[in-house]
């Protein structure tokens, strides 16, 4: 069996990426996935979207994926709000820090901006502002539905022909420097390209070909409460603990916070991390210890040593590529990921130089990305 492209995992990146090539011409497109469409940390995420990151890399790529998402709407329906992300400082020394990260977002063209108590009313009427400091309100920012995005994409993907496949990679098939396709478990696949981007199961599976990725399986929590009516529009996040909390589009309530782990592959509940989250969240809903909690889970970040992606082409392989190491932000990055792949892939050229600065090779060439700004 032969195909013009492989992509390796079915969640908002692989999709995204199948997607953008069908679109941009490629001739036949395999996507394999062990389980289900967005079965790894796609269904697992909060959904958020937003460019108020402090590095060019981030704040270039997710300025492009915020169009992309409008274009995703108005083209496929997908579920999508530009409802903005609102991060909560109590402590003058949170905020001050909020109104550097705001003089970077604006160099590069991102309204954020420090707000008050009475603006916080007006977006978050259930958010207690009785400890605010002052807030930082970024416009562009939004959320889309996971299930929804990732479903859509997947259906239109398949209208232009996309071939999906649930089956497990166990190895890719390289010879002489150059990707030759995937091995399943029923059999080889060749292919003039092979896409990697399986999350966090993208570091085994790449190290059979010998590419060491420098990639942590980080353990996430979160938990979702029952349907209310309309509390807070922006994505929250509690400077402070580096929590957020988002109201989805169905009125549920979703939220997570940190809690101390070491990188796992097979992560397991915690009753700490209910403790926490109810506690800090608490602190500015105090109507949600009377809430219900109705559903629980953990998933993974996969995080690298600078919290950027690995993207594009790996050197030495001809014809193999990557995108992963997202550290918490794949879904919001997934339309322009794919479009950037894409331009790799038929072109044999990224679109920009954000992305290119992102390869595998900056680990090798000491070249690490700083990034101030990774949770939510």
């Amino acid at each position: 069996m032969r195909a013009e492209v492989v992509v390796v995992g079915g969640g908002i990146t692989g999709v995204s990426a199948a997607y953008f090539l069908a679109r941009e011409g490629a001739r036949s497109i395999i996507v394999y996935e062990k389980n289900y469409i967005g079965s790894g940390s796609t269904f697992k995420c909060a959904g958020g979207i937003r460019a108020s990151f402090t590095s060019q890399e981030h704040i270039v790529l997710m300025k492009r994926s915020i169009e992309l998402w409008g274009e995703l709407a108005r083209e496929l329906g997908v579920k999508y709000l530009r409802s903005g992300y609102l991060w909560l400082a109590s402590r003058e020394r949170d905020l001050e820090r909020l109104k550097s990260y705001s003089a970077i977002h604006n160099s590069f063209g991102v309204p954020t901006r420090v707000v008050g108590p009475d603006f916080l009313s007006k977006v978050a009427p259930y958010v207690d502002s009785s400890r605010l400091a002052g807030a930082l309100f970024d416009p562009l920012a939004g959320k889309a539905c996971p299930f929804d995005a990732t479903q859509k994409l997947y259906s239109a993907s398949r209208r232009m022909g996309v071939d999906y496949r649930f089956e497990e990679v166990t190895g890719l098939l390289a010879e002489g420097g150059s990707v030759r396709g995937v091995r399943t478990r029923t059999g080889d696949v060749h292919a003039e390209h092979v896409v990697v981007a399986a999350g966090v199961w993208s570091k085994p599976l790449l190290e059979k070909a010998g590419v060491d990725l420098p990639l942590a399986p980080e353990p996430h929590h979160a938990v979702i409460t029952e349907e209310f009516g309309r509390l807070f529009d922006p994505l929250i996040i509690d400077v402070e603990t580096g929590a957020y909390a988002v109201q989805t589009f169905e009125g549920h309530v979703l939220m997570g916070v940190e809690v101390p782990e070491e990188p796992l592959w097979e992560p397991t509940p915690r009753l700490d991390f209910l403790e926490k989250v109810v506690r800090v969240w608490s602190r500015w809903l105090p109507w949600l210890p009377r809430a219900n909690l109705i559903r629980y889970w953990v998933g993974h970040y996969e995080v690298t040593p600078d919290h950027h992606p690995v993207l594009g082409p790996v050197s030495g392989v001809e014809g193999l590529y990557v995108a992963t190491g997202f550290s918490g932000h794949g879904f919001m990055m997934g339309p322009v990921v794919g479009e950037e792949l894409a331009s790799w892939v038929l072109k044999g050229h990224s679109k920009t130089q954000e992305a290119r600065n992102l390869t595998v090779d900056r680990f090798r060439e000491g070249r690490l990305i700083k990034e101030l700004a990774v949770i939510g």
